[in-house]
């Protein structure tokens, strides 16, 4: 492989997980910005863009399940551990808050790196056309969320 291929599937990869755990921190606090992450509407997307095979389709619906199924556990403490964050406003204890973060923190980092996980499983099932494709929707995604972010920038200014 070629080092500006190498080099460009490396900053598709970083790319993609930096925006993946951007999402699932935000989400870990609560603010999810109403993303949908359900799996058969991002397995749509990709079939549609990627013109993924029968037998892909089936892998990447695997994968995306297994990983939504490992997380729900996770879904679920963050859910009440955000609960519990919340009734620290009114009498705030700084140890158990702490414990609250932290815990709050190896959550998040768990599910990051089973994101990290599966997108790099999904990425070695496609084709090189696939692959180019895939780090093309990553680019306009990330050209998406910069143009929105700098849009709300202006508007808090």
């Amino acid at each position: 492989m070629s080092k500006s291929r190498s080099k460009a599937l490396l900053g598709a990869v970083v790319t993609g997980v930096v925006l993946m755990s951007l999402s699932v921190a935000s989400w870990s606090m609560g603010h999810d910005g109403g993303m949908d992450h359900d799996p058969a509407r991002m397995v749509a997307h990709m079939t549609d863009r990627l013109d993924l095979t029968e037998e892909q389709v089936s892998r990447v619906k695997q994968l995306m399940t297994a990983t939504r199924e490992q997380s729900d556990a996770d879904r679920k403490r963050l859910r009440d551990l955000r609960g519990q964050m919340k009734t620290q406003r009114d009498n705030f204890d700084a140890g158990k808050a702490q414990k609250i973060a932290d815990e709050i923190g190896e959550i998040t980092s768990r599910m990051v790196f089973q994101i990290a996980s599966t997108h790099a499983k999904i990425y070695q099932l496609l084709t090189d056309e696939q692959k180019a494709e895939m780090d093309d929707m990553m680019d306009q995604h990330q050209s998406r969320r910069d143009h929105w972010r700098q849009s709300g920038k202006k508007s808090r200014e």
